[in-house]
């Protein structure tokens, strides 16, 4: 038995490589297996795409953030329905941004995106309670039924140096969320993993939004800040500041997964505005 478990592997080795005549050529000359090249993601830029106009702006935080005149309760919240009209639900206040990455493979495999971390914290010098975080699963082409929802080991790297859902634990419910992702401007966002082709690069958009409900108090900010502008003759601007971060997976094959991480990238959104007339 024990001289003959050699002879085993050894016509097992056999048959492996003469089943691989490239991979056998390539022992027999003394050289060594080429591994797959690594793709690359590079994070482009954010976009502010969607946000609250002037007029449901003043609608919406009037009677939030003027008081009401003499004590009297309920007469901010009258006088302002008189200014700007009836004040709009949350729904119509929601915050969208888009996330554009360059994806690049140089090896002659082609690799689908699997799944996408991002992590978006707002006025990010002032609390931490602005943070959101959002795991998107992307999922074969043809997939009816494909929403987006990660798994239970989605977003999720054992390397430290990756960011994982694991790292935004103290991230609010239902603050940040997906609606999907396009590759060419104007195409419906949808939850189907593209593929990156071999030796080629390929431009993901990424949609988020914030929840209307989680994001109400951290406008009242920007609607407060608005009323001090007034208050010093200031033209009024509304700034949102920002803090992106997170990564990026990516189906490789043989090597398994390959995890990116992109940011922190900081910036500000401007939400467009005329001078305010409270």
């Amino acid at each position: 038995m024990r001289n003959l478990l050699p002879r085993v592997i050894s016509v097992a080795l056999l048959l492996v490589t003469a089943s691989c005549p490239a991979l056998q050529q390539q022992l027999n000359q003394g050289g060594t297996v080429p591994a797959i090249p690594r793709p690359t993601v590079t994070f482009e830029g954010a976009t502010l795409v969607e946000a609250p106009s002037q007029k449901q702006m003043e609608a919406y935080y009037c009677p939030v953030v003027v008081p009401d005149p003499w004590g009297v309760p309920g007469s901010a919240a009258q006088a302002c329905r008189g200014f700007f009209g009836a004040r709009p639900g949350a729904q119509e206040m929601r915050v969208s941004f888009d996330l554009r990455f360059r994806v690049q493979n140089s090896s002659d495999v082609p690799m689908p995106l699997a799944e996408i971390l991002t992590a978006a914290t707002v006025f990010p010098e002032q609390t931490s309670q602005n943070l959101g975080a959002v795991c998107v699963k992307l999922c074969p082409d043809g997939d009816a039924t494909c929403d987006g929802r990660p798994g239970p080991e989605s977003c999720r790297a054992s390397s430290r140096d990756i960011r994982s859902i694991d790292d935004f634990q103290t991230a609010a419910v239902n603050f940040l969320l997906s609606q999907g992702l396009a590759l060419i401007a104007g195409e419906p966002p949808s939850f189907t993993a593209p593929k990156v082709a071999t030796a080629g690069d390929l431009v993901v958009t990424v949609r988020f939004s914030f929840g209307p409900e989680a994001l109400l108090q951290t406008m009242k900010q920007v609607a407060e800040q608005a009323v001090n502008q007034l208050k010093e003759g200031k033209t009024v601007t509304f700034q949102i500041p920002y803090r992106l971060e997170g990564t990026v997976w990516i189906d490789a094959g043989s090597l398994g997964r390959v995890a990116v991480s992109f940011g922190p990238q900081s910036g500000t959104w401007v939400i467009p505005t005329d001078r305010l007339s409270l």
